[in-house]
Order: structure tokens, then C-alpha cells, then sequence
């Protein structure tokens, strides 16, 4: 849409052209992207080095680390203990949907107000919500406001999901296409966020917790190994450095302003803004216009009347997370779906949004080391010479100490392989979760955590719909959800807990107050399925396997909510597979447009051709789009070099 025609539909909307337009000399933006998370980041990394101009805005803030999206358990503080950093999480989450109160209280001094018919007025304030129900909530469900998202306090854990149990199928009918596809796209994920399974080798309590369970029969046989993480120790010190949305933006989106460089494009990204809502153009409805957007600052200093812009683009990724405000939201509130009063309308746009989510059952304990098995063997002349050293080094400068090992040694970070016999996703180290810190009564070093991760399928009654009457503290729509276990995976989840309660018994005995739990429905944060991919629309999907919405031209889907398949582990590298993939037929339609070639895949995509709906440009991935990961590429994504690690001084 022209600068001119804009303007006009603007006004008539009574909204303004956002500043950034003119900020960044750009009329039109090739891609818009709404959320600033690794997946995000993903789409804006690929296509600026393609030379595309993109535009991102995230509702949170742009400074709350160092740098943009930087990881914040890189701070010195949290490296040397990482227990505080359990309250850096906690600040960071908001709960999604809270039940209803009540405020009757028999205790309270009588004079003070209630309803008098129904003893006590149900209140919404704090994020309440009126048509959740306790029984069928995610009710520690949350969510991260912030440039970068979940990835500034996430555990890093990048695993590859299980073939044949987790990990969705692009080209079902040919399994060697669909083998080869996810091998380029797995290696590409990895290399952009920088996984390693190598970094804590040296550390003493990985390497002791590694040979305890390798030491038994039956989970050598499962094939334990090091967790793969997105992270690089930092020279030979006990030190890593966090990888995060950062890492992906790399070193260039934000120090190319205002002028691209070595052909790159205009990157521009807006904090504090909210996604309000996506406009379809008024003669195609499958062609999205423009997005509709609010600068919270502008909506505190000068109304929300002041404070509505738009931004126009070619492409639109909606990329922010699942819930508040989310992809799932955004779609919601532009009444494409998803809303409670459209439950029963057949003519919305995306009739499956929010449907099918699905999540993990999840259990937690921890425990310390049985001392005679593990911690007497610390000191044995068996151990490699860096081991030998560390511990005689200790032993020197702490004669007291009774423990031998070093005061800063490297946390364990180890996994045992999920299987399709045993379907879950474990993680065995020692990390800041927003619960389970150990405290001073234990010694941290000896303390271990388990974590189990199960699944649960996709079906129709479990949902997540967006309220017509109720808004969150940003004014979009409410979420509430709808969830209950099947039995099938109520049942898998009773054969997890069993597992771990071997594996605790393997390593060691349980912490006071730490005994194997399940915890409370949604803490995983890893909600899927709500804007799930499909073969045809028919599958009750929302999206094709490029992640283009069924029915639309210009609008696509991303993050953890496209996976249509249930699943344990950690879903970030499968949703930046994903995002990779689909930057790529978005990177093919903008140069097709530049080129100013008929290019119908997408210019009837809403018509009813059955040869020209979006989904029939299935492709493989060609080669040429992993070229920059290749070492040598000057694009290749540099994350030991990718800061200063120098010390700032302020004047």
C-alpha cells in the first residue's frame, strides 16, 4: 500500500503513520514482525542479511539488560550463585489467567463494602479473570515482557525433538526428504543460537553425574549424555556466557543504523509497543494491509486517542509468544478468531485458533549426592589431570573444607535421551527455576535437581479462547483456558514419575521439602498447538508447513504454538527450525515481488484454485540457504565475539 493511500485509510481510521516510517526512510517495510524473542529474532536476522527492511516491535522494554535481548543470568552475581537468580525469574513472569475471587471475608470489619446478594463481589483486578475455571486452568501458565522475551532467564536446554514421537512431519510421504529437511534445519537452529553439548566437560559434578548413571546398566543403555545448551564457557574459567535472543540478532541489526551495510537491510526495533490488531485490506480479505499499533509511553503521557499509529509492511510474522500478548491474541483482537463470541461463527478467517494447545506434565525434585558413592571418589588419583588439579587446588586454599569440590565448579548439565518406550524429556543439573532455590541449610555444590518433562496431545477440547468483555492489563482480550489430561498421557505421566524417582534413587537421597511433585499445571511455559501447522486446512490447522495462515497471502505464524505434534523437550530450536524454513519462502516472495514476477502462490491463495492455495509450495529448504552456516560466511553467527566483555565505565 502507497505512503498516499495509507494516509487516507489512516485518517478514516483515526490513526496516525508511525514515526519509524520516516525514522528509518522506509514508506513500506518488507516484513513487519510482532514479538522479539528468538523466534522473532530468527525471521529479522535471515531476511536483513538478505537485504529486506524490517520493522519489529515488542511491548516490553528495551533496556531491562545490557544489551537487547542479552541473557541476564550473565551477570557476575548470578554466575557465582545462581539461586538468586531465581527471583530475577519470578519477577520477570505474569500469571496468564487467574480464577475470579471473591472478596467476602467473615473476620473483616462489617462496615466495609460487599455485595449483599451474593456475599462478596467477584472481583477482575490483578489480572483476574471471571470465566476461568480452577479446575481446567494452566494456572501457572506465564509470560515475559521484554525485548527477547523468555530467552533473557530460560535454561538455554536447545534438544532436537524425537523422530516418530515429537518432531513433525514437513513431507510425510517421504521420509528421506523429511530426514535430510530437519537435518538442515536442526544444524542451522544450532548454529544461530549457538547449541553445544561439550561446555561443561570439565566440570566435576557434570562428569560425577554422568559416570553414576553410566555406571548402571540401565541407563547406560538409554544413552545419557550432556544436555545440549545454547551457551560457550568463556576461556578455562568456571564461567559461560548465556546464549539468548541476542545471540540471534547478532552483531549487526542494531549497529547498522540508519545506513545497511554490506548489503544489508533497514532494521528497525520498537519497544514499549503494543500489536494492537491487523488489518485486512477492505477488497481481498486474504491481504493483510497494515498493522495497528500503540506506543504505551504515548497512551500514559498523552491518552490512547494520541497514541494509535500504523505501520505498513508487505509481509506480516506474528511471533509474539503464546499468550499476552501473543500471536493468539493479536489474531483475536483483529477478530479473525479465537474470540469466545466466535465460537459458533463460520465465517471467521482462522475458525482453529486456539484450539489443540497442548503441554507438558511436568515433575521437579531435588536431592544431594550420596556421600560415600560420590563424593568420597572426588578425590581419586583416577580422575584426569584438570580434575586432579582443580581438586588440589581447593584443597589448598580451604584446608577446612570437607568438601573437594571447588567453590565455582561448573554446574552438571546432563539428559537421558527421551524414547519412544519412555516419551519424556529429562533434565538432571542445577539451574534457577521460579521455584526450588536450595537455601543455606545444604551445600549447593552437592545439591542436584531433576526435572521431567511429559506430554500431551493435541485435542479439540482443549483450548485456550480470548474474551470479548474482559482485557488484560494491555488492553487486548482476556485468555482463558479450557484443559484437562487425556488418559493417555494422565497414564505416561504416572510412568515418568516412576522413572524419576529410580533416577533420584540411583544418584543420591531427597532434599527436605524436595520430594518428586508435580507441579502446577502450565510451569513448563512451553504451551503449544494453538496455531499449529498442517498438510490442508482440513486437518484443523491454522497454517502450512511455510507457516503462511490458510486462506491469507502475506500473514504467517511463528513460535512454540505452530508445533502441531505433542511433545517434551524443549521446543526453541524446533520452532527456530521452523522459523528458518519459513524465512525462506518469505525471503522467495519479497524477491519475487522485486522482480516483479507473477508469482501466484500467493496472489490466489484466497481464490479457490485447487492448484494455487497456499500449502501447494511444499518445498525442501534449498542448500543455498544455509550458507552462512558455514564458518567462513560472513554471516556466520559469532558468539564469542559477539560482546565486549571489558568493563563499562560511566562518567
Amino acid at each position: 500500500m502507497q505512503r498516499e493511500n495509507l494516509s487516507d485509510r489512516s485518517k478514516a481510521l483515526g490513526l496516525h503513520i508511525h514515526k519509524v516510517h520516516d525514522s528509518a526512510g522506509v514508506d513500506i517495510f518488507d516484513v513487519f514482525i510482532a514479538g522479539s524473542g528468538p523466534i522473532g529474532a530468527t525471521y529479522a536476522k535471515l531476511l536483513v542479511d538478505q537485504g529486506f527492511n524490517v520493522c519489529m516491535v515488542e511491548i516490553g522494554d528495551l533496556h531491562d539488560s545490557l544489551h537487547p535481548g542479552s541473557h541476564q543470568k550473565n551477570e557476575i552475581r548470578f554466575q557465582k550463585d545462581v539461586d538468586m537468580f531465581v527471583r530475577v525469574i519470578q519477577g520477570a513472569l505474569s500469571t496468564v489467567s487467574v480464577p475470579a475471587s471473591t472478596m467476602f471475608n467473615p473476620t473483616i470489619d462489617p462496615s466495609v463494602w460487599s455485595d449483599p446478594e451474593l456475599g462478596g463481589q467477584v472481583t477482575i483486578s490483578h489480572g483476574r479473570n471471571p470465566h476461568q475455571k480452577a479446575h481446567n486452568n494452566l494456572g501457572a501458565e506465564a509470560v515475559t515482557h521484554c525485548v527477547g522475551g523468555m530467552s533473557t532467564h530460560w535454561t538455554c536446554a536447545t534438544p532436537e525433538f524425537l523422530k516418530g514421537v515429537e518432531r513433525p512431519q514437513i513431507f510425510p510421504d517421504d521420509e528421506a526428504k523429511d530426514d535430510l529437511e530437519w537435518k538442515n534445519l536442526y544444524h542451522a537452529a544450532r548454529t544461530l543460537i549457538g547449541t553445544s553439548d561439550t561446555q561443561f566437560d570439565r566440570s566435576i559434578r557434570h562428569n560425577v553425574v554422568l559416570n553414576a548413571l553410566r555406571e548402571d546398566a540401565a541407563y547406560k543403555a538409554r544413552g545419557v549424555k550432556a544436555l545440549p545448551l545454547a551457551c560457550h564457557r568463556i576461556g578455562e574459567t568456571p564461567y559461560v556466557r548465556w546464549h539468548s535472543a541476542e545471540n540471534v540478532f547478532g552483531k549487526y541489526l542494531f549497529r547498522d543504523m540508519p545506513e545497511p551495510k554490506s548489503g544489508r537491510g533497514i532494521f528497525r526495533l520498537v519497544a514499549n509497543t503494543r500489536c494492537s490488531r491487523i488489518w485486512r485490506d477492505e477488497l481481498e480479505p486474504g491481504h493483510i494491509s497494515f498493522v495497528e499499533v500503540q506506543d504505551l509511553i504515548a497512551a500514559m503521557k498523552d491518552g490512547p486517542d494520541k497514541a494509535n499509529f500504523i505501520i505498513n509492511a508487505r509481509i506480516f510474522v506474528v511471533a509474539a509468544g503464546e499468550l499476552m500478548p501473543c500471536y493468539n491474541q493479536i489474531l483475536a483482537a483483529s477478530k479473525l478468531g479465537g474470540l469466545r463470541s466466535q465460537q459458533k461463527d463460520a465465517n471467521v478467517l482462522i475458525p482453529n485458533l486456539g484450539k489443540y494447545i497442548t503441554e507438558q506434565p511436568y515433575i521437579s525434585s531435588s536431592f544431594p549426592f550420596r556421600e560415600l558413592e560420590k563424593v568420597d571418589d572426588i578425590t581419586s588419583s583416577t580422575h584426569p589431570e584438570w580434575w586432579q588439579e582443580a581438586v588440589g587446588a581447593h584443597q589448598t586454599q580451604y584446608p577446612e573444607d570437607p568438601l573437594p569440590i571447588p567453590i565455582q565448579d561448573p554446574e552438571p548439565q546432563v539428559t537421558i535421551p527421551a524414547t519412544k518406550e519412555r516419551p519424556w524429556h529429562t533434565q538432571i543439573h542445577r539451574d534457577a527455576f521460579s521455584y526450588g532455590e536450595v537455601g543455606p541449610s545444604v551445600d549447593p555444590r552437592i545439591v542436584v535437581d531433576l526435572r521431567f518433562f511429559g506430554m500431551q496431545d493435541g485435542v479439540k477440547e482443549n483450548r485456550v479462547l480470548f474474551e470479548d468483555k474482559v482485557e488484560d492489563m494491555f488492553g487486548m482480550p482476556q485468555p482463558t483456558f479450557e484443559y484437562k489430561p487425556t488418559p493417555k498421557y494422565a497414564l505416561q505421566a504416572t510412568h515418568m514419575m516412576r522413572d524419576m524417582t529410580q533416577v533420584a534413587n540411583t544418584l543420591g537421597g531427597y532434599l527436605p521439602g524436595s520430594s518428586p511433585q508435580f507441579m502446577t499445571p502450565g510451569l513448563a511455559l512451553h504451551l503449544g498447538g494453538s496455531v499449529r501447522l498442517g498438510q490442508d486446512e482440513k486437518n484443523e490447522s491454522v497454517a502450512d508447513y511455510n507457516s503462511l495462515v490458510w486462506k491469507t497471502m502475506n500473514l504467517y505464524v511463528a513460535g512454540n504454538g505452530i508445533i502441531p505434534t505433542p511433545f517434551a523437550a524443549n521446543p526453541t530450536l524446533t520452532s527456530m527450525a521452523l522459523a528458518i524454513r519459513s524465512a525462506k519462502d518469505i525471503s522467495d516472495h519479497l524477491q519475487a515481488l522485486k522482480d516483479h514476477k507473477d508469482h501466484g502462490r500467493w496472489r490466489w491463495s484466497t481464490s479457490g484454485s485447487k492448484d494455487l492455495v497456499a500449502g501447494t509450495d511444499i518445498l525442501p529448504t534449498p542448500d543455498d540457504w544455509f550458507e552462512w552456516t558455514d564458518p567462513k560466511h560472513p554471516n556466520y553467527p559469532d558468539h564469542e565475539n559477539l560482546r565486549n566483555l571489558e568493563s563499562i565505565v560511566m562518567y
